[in-house]
């Protein structure tokens, strides 16, 4: 198949796939692609004048001026040398839009942040150079060992790491502490997926007014549910080996018990159904109208906002060994575009990437936004530890992120079709946890529609 067909098929399975992202094309223009060899010191060395960095995220809020903090301490450090101008793109959902639209126009940015879930299309399209590669050339800059384990696997194909992350978020377990103590809930028990039933159901049943557990029910936490079972979402592999995965797996026996003993929960009355938005079961909460929650680390900085204080974080509950079972990490990671740029540019890109992923960086902008530190280096700071010792719902996240075993069920699924996997996900999740269908049938409905989204995905881009 020539090139340029190529380029056509894998725009198509864009738009065909992650139409959800209103993407437009995946292919360049001109049919450059990134050769995936990396420039050395030298290139930035030989260049004439400052350099100029461009980088586009959609990291908002907190988070979004901790990073524009720590760019401008990067532009002063480097001044006259290297010259960085970040734009925020909006949702990641945006971001990733006009990405795709400049991949065909021409325009793309010198280092690309963008989430999770894009890991797939990103390193299909072919824009961009490996973390790995640039690591190896400019052995000066960032120590690729100092990454977080499970940081590292979520964006390593093939044993090579294709981006570096930059905000890391994981599951967690927030528990209501007034109710469960008036339950005489063990906390002790709700390290695994059974206990925390067992603890939802029994405080339904002393507090009828009061829910035992609330979970959105976007696509995420299927996927959460499974890692945490120790079983892979997609095969083979989760997508890790070759190029990529090319079905989803829903109907396991370790998924079916896990995602079962979770439904049954919402069948029986016992958990409350908030939708698919994490803000509505964090609201719900804080409300008192649930007793515990299953929500994302960003969830810390709602509570803090909402002034709740009496409330304890916990690690994600497994329900598989914790030897290979445990959450997969969300967020987004930096990526360091080849194609269209000079080699000067991507050695700059990558002293950025590099700076950002330091373990001075990464401490202030997780206090700053609440993200996870990626960087190890992090914990021999004092003042690390202080802060740590002060909020304590960080210093759980910071332990669960140090154990989580990197695995291939801890990887999380590589696919390029991810958000047309999920789109088929959620509604069947939903009907099964409303009851309006057995969970058996939703999960064999969502699988084969998944699975048809990854095929087509992959017959569109001539994989």
């Amino acid at each position: 198949m020539s090139s340029r067909n190529r380029d056509l098929r894998l725009s198509t399975a864009c738009m065909l796939t992650v139409g959800a992202l209103t993407l437009t094309a995946c292919g360049s223009g001109s049919g450059e692609k990134a050769t995936g060899a990396a420039p050395g010191p030298s290139a930035l060395a030989a260049a004439k004048g400052p350099v100029t960095v461009t980088l586009w995220h959609g990291v908002g809020a907190p988070a979004g001026d901790a990073l524009q903090k720590e760019i401008d301490a990067f532009n002063k450090a480097n001044s006259g040398k290297i010259v960085v101008k970040a734009s925020f793109q909006g949702s990641y959902t945006d971001a990733i839009a006009k990405y795709t639209s400049a991949i065909r126009d021409g325009g793309t940015p010198s280092v690309m942040v963008s989430n999770d879930t894009t890991t797939g299309y990103l390193r299909d399209a072919k824009q961009t150079v490996s973390a790995q590669a640039m690591a190896a050339a400019n052995p000066k800059d960032l120590d690729l060992d100092q990454l977080r384990p499970a940081a590292r696997n979520y964006y390593t194909a093939d044993g090579e790491l294709l981006a570096v992350p930059l905000n890391t978020s994981m599951p967690l377990l927030y528990v209501n502490d007034k109710l469960l103590d008036q339950a005489g809930v063990d906390r002790s028990t709700l390290g695994t997926l059974d206990g925390v039933a067992a603890a939802a159901r029994k405080i339904h049943a002393k507090a009828p007014g009061v829910k035992g557990i609330d979970m959105p029910f976007s696509g995420w936490w299927f996927e959460q549910l499974t890692a945490a079972a120790g079983v892979p979402y997609c095969t083979p592999d989760n997508g890790r080996k070759g190029d990529g995965a090319t079905a989803l797996t829903l109907t396991s026996g370790p998924q079916r018990a896990a995602i079962g003993t979770m439904a049954k929960l919402y069948t029986d009355g016992v958990g409350l159904d908030t939708g698919i938005d994490g803000n509505a079961a964090l609201s719900a909460f804080t409300a008192g109208k649930t007793a515990m929650m299953l929500n994302s680390s960003g969830a810390i900085g709602g509570l803090t906002g909402a002034g709740m204080t009496d409330y304890t974080a916990l690690p994600y509950p497994l329900s598989g060994s914790e030897s290979t079972a445990g959450p997969a990490i969300g967020g987004a990671a930096m990526w360091v575009d080849q194609a269209g740029h000079s080699k000067a540019e991507q050695v700059a890109s990558w002293k950025l990437v590099s700076y950002l992923a330091s373990a001075g960086a990464q401490e202030r902008f997780a206090e700053a936004s609440g993200y996870a530190p990626i960087n190890t280096g992090v914990d021999n700071s004092p003042a690390w530890k202080q802060f740590l010792a002060k909020n304590e719902p960080y210093a759980v996240l910071d332990k669960q992120f140090a154990d989580t075993p990197s695995t291939t069920a801890t990887s999380g699924c590589l696919t390029g079709a991810m958000t047309g996997v999920r789109a088929e996900v959620e509604p069947a999740m939903q009907q099964a946890f409303s009851g309006k269908t057995s969970l058996d049938d939703a999960l064999k409905a969502a699988e084969k529609a998944a699975t048809a989204k990854i095929q087509n995905y992959r017959e569109q881009a001539g994989q």
